[in-house]
């Protein structure tokens, strides 16, 4: 299946199946608490309901979901370890953080036009759908709800310096903004583990990033199982499996555009916007 998340009225969104020429509306305001509603969430998103939408009158949501947690695998392509010039790490490096602000697939990005310090990159992101602590490999992928492609954009180029933001917290800093793909593909439309998948991104239309998720260090499974053992993982954390090489050194200033895809899960588009011509991003805090 494919899901997304719709926008019907000015108060009202919800989660929709993405069928042949038309969304079937699920009774669930957005895809995240369609997967948190229970073990018998897939039989809910593939029922028949009388609320249908043409693809055509559908307008997006701002966001697919509002996950409360991401681990953010760093290191995780060739490309980018040659890039920042580091070794092959033996290990899966990871971090559990939560997203400082959440944005969908087609938006604008307030950026000073002074910082120097931006890193960005987009990304193969895994979408848990039930419990799970200290689990196998063998075991794992049975815990994936689907994948999304994702990105993020981090204006402060430090994690150590937070400004405008809460205290960092004890499960990690906060993202300064993470870029949410417009559908969630489930794992029976794909390869086992999101292999084989081409991930592409540009800027100002010149190709910075390409690579293979059959390039990964540490593929989907390892990655899930490993996340399980730093937080005992819950319906709706999201994996990132890690950006390839190709954006360091990139640095973004207003009037830029970033696009970026993974064929099969959808495209982001950025517009890069001078900081004082935006609305601050939506928090994902409450």
């Amino acid at each position: 299946m494919r899901l997304t998340t719709v926008r019907l009225t000015r108060d009202r969104t919800a989660a929709a199946r993405m069928d042949k020429r038309h969304l079937t509306l699920l009774a669930h305001t957005d895809v995240g608490t369609l997967i948190a509603s229970g073990p018998d969430w897939v039989r809910h998103a593939a029922a028949d309901t009388a609320e249908r939408l043409p693809l055509k009158d559908a307008t997006p949501a701002e966001r697919l979901y509002s996950p409360a947690r991401v681990i953010r695998v760093e290191r995780n392509y060739p490309t980018r370890t040659k890039e920042l010039g580091v070794h092959r790490p033996s290990a899966p490096s990871a971090r559990v953080t939560r997203p400082g602000a959440i944005t969908g697939a087609r938006t604008s990005i307030p950026l000073p036009a002074s910082e120097a310090g931006t890193s960005w990159g987009f990304e193969l992101g895994v979408v848990i759908s039930r419990g799970a602590h200290h689990i196998p490999a063998s075991s794992s992928l049975r815990h994936i709800a689907g994948y999304v492609v994702i990105g993020h954009l981090d204006a402060t180029g430090d994690a150590t310096r937070q400004p405008n933001r809460a205290p960092v917290t004890s499960t990690g800093p906060f993202d300064a903004v993470l870029l949410l793909g417009p559908t969630l593909v489930t794992p029976d439309q794909l390869p086992p583990g999101g292999r084989g998948l081409t991930v592409t991104a540009t800027l100002d239309g010149r190709l910075v990033q390409k690579a293979n998720t059959s390039e990964l260090y540490f593929d989907v499974a390892t990655l899930v199982a490993h996340a399980s053992t730093l937080a005992p993982l819950r319906p709706g954390d999201l994996i990132a499996t890690g950006t390839p090489g190709g954006t360091h050194g990139h640095r973004l200033a207003p009037g830029q555009h970033l696009a970026a895809g993974i064929k099969g899960l959808g495209d982001i588009n950025v517009s890069v916007t001078a900081e004082a011509a935006q609305q601050p991003l939506p928090s994902n805090r409450s």
